[in-house]
């Protein structure tokens, strides 16, 4: 039989139990509640006409109806001029179509509705670059790394400065964004490409080294390939060059680099092999990377062991062209030094 003060304690804690019971029953139906009246007004938005126009452009879009997601999106900016996500979604797609002025009116307009937003930056740098407004371009991109200082971000600015010949500046946001994201092979296959510009081989090399880490590609190998061959390092060099042929075979500018250096090497029927299948791929149109300097100039190389210095110019000429668009310094010098050693007056005016 219980005690007096058992008996009570008893009922205090089944009291206690009922009121946290009622408690907790309260706190599930203002939850409900609350949710249902959420849902109800997210509904309520969703269902608007505005954003049933919006999501029917958008599917379009998807679909690849350019120019039906083009009507929608204006329906839906009609009866909601402020709905930023429609601005955003024509912008786009009035990207896709060309119609440029139209893409960037609405890339301003979104960017006054929500001035945060990433994608309108990025776009309207796009579109200053590809109109050949590198400053324009540049401010967009800088606003877009201060708002959202990400990986990629810092990555696309800094290739744009590359662009223009700011080096050092590149360089300091390829630094940052490898410290953001060290894993991200784009970034040191960028600052492996600087530093070559700065004829820093063995740094190029390093970074070559972490981007084939992360991403093994041929055109990696390639490159760090070579970083290898202007460092004098003409084993590796062949080592990756070879690497990057067994996975991608049609590449005349990888043998025609790889030969140069087995004809400097002394061994003379192995670089000739090499040349061999280079001009074949080029009698069958595979002319390689037309932006490639280090390609270009090996091409001139490989020609002028062949005895055939006309073709050895015009090669050098164009890698000398390229290599001022690339501001690579390094190779500059060294494609005018090729062509100040032929003999007077036979390279013409290359500058």
């Amino acid at each position: 039989m219980l005690k007096a003060h058992d008996s009570a304690g008893l009922r205090l804690l089944v009291a206690a139990a009922l009121l946290l019971g009622g408690l907790a029953s309260w706190r599930q139906d203002r939850l409900s509640a609350v949710m249902g009246l959420a849902s109800a007004a997210a509904i309520s938005a969703f269902t608007r006409p505005a954003i049933l126009a919006y999501n029917r452009g958008r599917e379009r879009w998807l679909n690849r109806d350019l120019m039906g997601a083009v009507e929608q999106l204006n329906l839906a900016l009609q009866l909601d001029p402020r709905l930023a996500n429609a601005h955003l979604l024509r912008g786009q797609v009035y990207l896709e179509l060309g119609q440029l002025p139209q893409a960037l009116a609405d890339f301003d307009q979104a960017t006054q509705l929500a001035p945060r937003r990433p994608e309108p930056y990025l776009y309207r740098g796009l579109i200053r670059q590809s109109q050949g407004d590198l400053q324009g371009a540049t401010a967009e991109l800088t606003e877009l790394v201060r708002l959202h200082p990400n990986a990629p971000h810092h990555l696309r600015l800094a290739n744009l400065l590359m662009q223009q010949g700011s080096l050092p500046s590149a360089l300091t946001h390829l630094d940052e964004a490898i410290r953001r994201d060290p894993t991200l092979a784009p970034a040191y296959a960028c600052r492996a490409t600087l530093y070559g510009y700065l004829g820093e081989w063995e740094t190029a090399v390093a970074d070559w080294s972490q981007a084939i880490r992360w991403d093994p590609s041929p055109a990696h190998y390639y490159r760090r390939g070579v970083a290898y061959a202007w460092a004098d390092c003409y084993d590796e060099a062949i080592a990756d060059l070879s690497r990057s042929l067994e996975a991608e075979p049609c590449q005349p500018h990888v043998l025609y680099i790889r030969g140069n250096l087995l004809y400097e090497l002394g061994e003379i029927k192995a670089a000739l092999d090499d040349y061999d299948q280079a001009f074949r791929l080029e009698a069958d149109g595979n002319l390689g990377d037309p932006a490639d300097e280090y390609g270009l100039y090996g091409r001139g190389l490989a020609y002028e062991n062949m005895g055939d210095r006309a073709t050895a110019i015009s090669s050098w000429q164009v890698a000398l062209q390229v290599s001022r668009q690339h501001h690579n310094l390094v190779l500059q010098e060294q494609a005018h030094r090729s062509l100040r050693q032929l003999p007077h007056g036979e390279a013409g005016s290359f500058g």
